[in-house]
């Protein structure tokens, strides 16, 4: 095989950042799924440490002693169609934080979980972050400019306390291997065949 073919076939496999979803969980019926989010950074995470020594003088020993969750912020950049209805959705979940005829509200009543998930080549998940504890802190401002006709745009800062990731394609030995490989072909097949009898393509 030349090498050029093998590079080609390589990179078709690799996933692409333009391939993901967001899912809102907020309290009481405040849900969506496949919001028209444009961008945001998965969070990263970093076992912050002291230095110690057994004495005087001794050489210094490294304990972990905290996790930082990525700063505990993800920012998120969504379209805005001619219902605001993504905005409408944060604005409802900010009201659940605080009201002002009764005040801020406990966290256990307005926390919720941001899901981002990566998807592959194929649209399934391949990787999945559940930001814990979350809720809407910011919400930027929005320009209105008479001489622009850009798409609308709004941002939105999630505070979140800690998150976890799980993997689709976790190793699970040979047969496990080929059993996830035909589920996800087979699966691809009938969303494609859906596609094909929903919109004709």
């Amino acid at each position: 095989m030349k090498i050029n073919q093998f590079m080609s076939a390589h990179l078709d496999n690799m996933t692409r950042q333009n391939r993901y979803q967001v899912e809102l969980h907020g309290p009481g019926n405040i849900r969506s799924r496949g919001m028209r989010c444009t961008n945001i950074a998965l969070p990263g995470k970093q076992i912050v440490f002291a230095e110690t020594t057994e004495y005087g003088g001794g050489p210094m020993r490294k304990h972990a002693n905290k996790v930082d969750y990525g700063g505990g912020l993800a920012t998120m950049t969504f379209l805005c169609d001619h219902t605001f209805e993504d905005k409408q959705l944060v604005e409802l979940w900010q009201s659940k934080i605080y009201d002002e005829g009764y005040g801020y509200q406990y966290p256990e009543d307005y926390c919720g979980e941001v899901i981002i998930t990566q998807l592959g080549m194929d649209g399934l998940p391949v990787y999945e972050v559940k930001l814990h504890d979350a809720w809407p802190q910011q919400i930027t401002e929005q320009t209105l400019d008479s001489t622009s006709s850009e798409i609308q745009t709004f941002a939105c800062g999630f505070a979140f306390r800690s998150w976890s990731s799980s993997f689709e394609n976790s190793p699970s030995g040979l047969l496990g291997g080929l059993f996830k490989k035909y589920k996800r072909k087979l699966t691809t097949k009938v969303n494609r065949k859906l596609d094909e009898e929903l919109f004709g393509n």
